[in-house]
């Protein structure tokens, strides 16, 4: 019996043993794959953190995330951490369950962004191998960043509503100046060269401007697609005055500050205040097809084909609908609301090229193709803004003013520590 006990408590012991080795085993081998590589403010910034923000933006600018080819955008995935971490900081002074108050809407302002749905959603994770969160942070930075600016800026913001109003009351609507509708991207000017460079290689390869902006600047513009509203010449920024740079609609002018790199677009122009016809607001449809073992002229002369029978002299895009009900279809429909001047500059060229109802040429990207069909237009009217309106607009531009001078400050009291060089 005694021989039985001891057998077993061997046994026993020889489990644990073995139990502790793998988790040791498993811990170092988990290790080498992840570690921490800075902190801010004791809120830690792994190397997969940095890993996955930088998949994020070279699909932004590349349309693919090639794990060999990501060194170039560490650095501004790290950047952008940073700021991340810096204002999660000062939401959990504000409450310690700031993430639980925001991850709701967070939640929902990302399946937004997949049509609200999750197998989309769930497609592009796996596509691209990231985890949720890594799409998450940015959103509850975002809100967090609104939280934390209305608790500091309450009064002044208080205060500055009635300035506003009282000056918009005194002060005529100037309607015979050049106005120009502008965005920008911000990166960091330290090691970005790299990046500013395939920024302006992916631009010129016509990816939208305000989708990048979204995805890369880290300033507080990105949540509107890194738009800054319209301008008059004297409110540009100094770099275009002092070089007397006359602005013309989708011009990208680029410039050094003193610790980060501007890249500024002139969506639309206001000619002495009139209407621009890039104002227009279309409804495109956006026909994505595979090219395969084809040659791309060929790819694309049979998905003309079957689009012109779809059309069949139909003054409308209903019959498009059909692309997205049949099964094992190979093309793939997705309907762009927007202003021409929010669309990238390719689509732009495109659609002006085309009337209604008709058949863009095709924009090949990898092993697609992409063509348009203007569906609809409308004029928009030059309608004088309400007061609440022209509110609205000046308290998001001192918004931004309060963004930009709270994070400097935040930045420069933040405890930032280095603790390993990320390993590509």
């Amino acid at each position: 019996m005694n021989r039985i006990i001891k057998n077993c408590l061997n046994f026993r012991l020889l489990i644990f043993i073995n139990i502790f080795v793998y988790n040791i085993i498993a811990n170092s081998a988990f290790c080498s794959e992840n570690y921490i590589l800075t902190t801010v403010n004791k809120i830690p910034i792994t190397k997969n953190d940095v890993v996955n923000r930088a998949k994020l933006l070279s699909f932004s600018i590349e349309n693919k995330s090639d794990s060999k080819k990501l060194e170039s955008y560490y650095n501004q995935s790290l950047n952008s951490l940073i700021n991340d971490k810096i204002i999660l900081s000062a939401g959990l002074k504000i409450n310690k369950n700031i993430i639980k108050i925001v991850s709701p809407k967070a939640n929902q302002l990302l399946l937004n962004e997949f049509n609200n749905s999750e197998v989309t959603l769930n497609k592009f994770l796996n596509k691209l191998l990231l985890p949720k969160t890594a799409l998450l942070d940015k959103y509850n930075s975002q809100l967090i960043w609104s939280i934390v600016l209305k608790n500091k800026f309450k009064k002044q913001l208080i205060t500055l509503d009635k300035q506003i109003e009282n000056n918009l009351k005194e002060k005529k609507n100037r309607t015979t100046e050049d106005l120009y509708d502008l965005a920008e991207i911000v990166i960091s000017k330290k090691n970005n060269k790299i990046l500013l460079t395939k920024i302006k290689s992916a631009l010129n390869n016509g990816v939208n401007f305000l989708d990048l902006a979204k995805q890369i600047s880290i300033s507080s513009s990105a949540k509107l697609r890194g738009k800054v509203g319209w301008k008059n010449y004297e409110n540009l920024p100094n770099y275009i005055k002092s070089k007397q740079i006359k602005l013309n609609e989708g011009d990208i002018i680029s410039f050094p500050t003193n610790d980060k790199i501007k890249i500024i677009k002139v969506l639309a122009k206001r000619f002495n205040g009139k209407l621009s016809k890039n104002e227009m607001n279309v409804i495109v449809a956006q026909i994505k097809f595979p090219i395969n073992f084809q040659k791309k002229d060929e790819a694309f002369n049979k998905t003309n084909e079957r689009l012109e029978s779809i059309l069949d002299g139909q003054k409308g895009c209903e019959n498009l609908g059909i692309i997205k009900k049949q099964k094992n279809n190979k093309l793939s429909l997705n309907i762009l609301h927007s202003r021409i001047a929010d669309l990238s500059s390719r689509i732009q060229n495109l659609i002006k090229k085309i009337e209604l109802y008709k058949i863009s040429q095709p924009i090949f990207i990898g092993n697609y193709g992409y063509t348009y069909i203007l569906c609809d237009t409308k004029n928009t009217k030059l309608e004088k803004a309400s007061l609440l309106q022209k509110k609205n607009k000046i308290m998001q531009k001192h918004y931004l003013i309060f963004s930009e001078r709270l994070l400097k400050r935040l930045y420069k009291e933040a405890n930032i520590t280095s603790i390993k060089k990320l390993n590509s």
